[in-house]
């Protein structure tokens, strides 16, 4: 019988010593602060201006209204760097989907919005707490995506993170706040550690971001953290030896499809469930983590990482862990 896991990381056991201010502990002044902008407050604003209006009306005010106001996001994070043809086209299908998507859920969204600034400065805090090596800040945006959950990402050339806050309307908090630290994570582990390459960078950067979130909103189980129902972790469980196999083979890989594969949310037409990286990635940082902590584990070297996924890769191969 698979027995629950509720996942204790090493670090929520530690003292912080840096929690006041996250200040150094050479005295230093306290680290800056993360900047969050709130660009749902616009999106709910535009609805409300536009609701009655007609197609030309709607397309007007949304250059005015939301992309002259955040002309760089928009470019670099909605319509995801597109140019010429393909932006006049994907801008038309964020606009259509906007009216068809989001209007009918507009007021669940608001809700959502209600605090959420309090919410997200919330998990800063605690992330900076946890990792307080984590002294850089940047600016956390909260919108409406019409394609992430959380991102790390890079917009006019400068690293910040974001919420599609959409993604998060049904009551409670705790997976926005499991999605912010993990992407708050990438953000700090991907300044040092390039994510791209061998499909090894690939397991250690998310598997380890995943560990992360369950450092900054510990006590949940291993698939809360994942976001994955309780059919899809058996299956995983159950395919573990396999998997675990053939990931070590392909380590060094730097091959896309593999990436797609293990890392991908779509269904494919192989064994392999869909984003069962994340799982075995985790897997992994948990036993990796064992007698060290999270700071130690983001400073670590690609051979160091390649050497530490090798050997529990192995032993995955050859016995199930435990599984909730």
């Amino acid at each position: 019988m698979k027995r629950l896991v509720t996942i204790t990381p090493v670090l929520a056991l530690l003292s912080i010593t840096a929690a006041a201010g996250f200040a150094e502990e050479d005295g230093d002044a306290p680290a800056p602060a993360f900047r969050v902008v709130n660009m749902v407050d616009d999106f709910i604003a535009y609805h409300r201006t536009c609701a009655e209006s007609d197609g030309p009306t709607r397309d007007r005010r949304w250059t005015e209204m939301l992309e002259m106001k955040y002309p760089q996001f928009f470019a670099d994070a909605i319509y995801r760097r597109k140019e010429g043809d393909d932006r006049i086209a994907y801008r038309q299908v964020c606009i259509r989907r906007f009216w068809e998507e989001i209007a009918p859920r507009i007021d669940a969204i608001a809700r959502r919005n209600q605090g959420i600034v309090s919410v997200v400065e919330g998990v800063a805090r605690d992330f900076r707490k946890a990792l307080p090596e984590a002294r850089a800040a940047t600016d956390i945006f909260i919108t409406i995506s019409f394609s992430f959950r959380g991102k790390a990402l890079t917009v006019g050339g400068k690293e910040v993170v974001a919420l599609g806050l959409e993604s998060f309307t049904k009551p409670g908090t705790l997976q926005l706040r499991i999605t912010l630290a993990h992407e708050l994570f990438h953000f700090h582990h991907l300044r040092t550690f390039d994510g791209g390459g061998g499909l090894y960078r690939t397991l250690w950067a998310e598997g380890l971001a995943t560990y992360a979130s369950a450092v900054v909103v510990p006590g949940e189980k291993r698939s809360t953290y994942l976001g994955f129902p309780v059919e899809k972790m058996n299956l995983c469980y159950d395919l573990l030896p396999q998997l675990a196999a053939d990931l070590r083979k392909n380590l060094g890989e730097n091959d896309h499809r593999l990436k797609r594969l293990y890392f991908g949310a779509e269904r494919n037409d192989t064994q392999v469930p869909p984003e069962a990286g994340y799982y075995i990635g985790l897997l992994v940082a948990e036993s990796a983590a064992e007698g060290t902590t999270l700071g130690k584990l983001a400073q670590l070297n690609p051979k160091e990482v390649f050497a530490i996924l090798a050997r529990e890769l192995d032993k995955l191969a050859q016995r199930s862990e435990e599984s909730d």
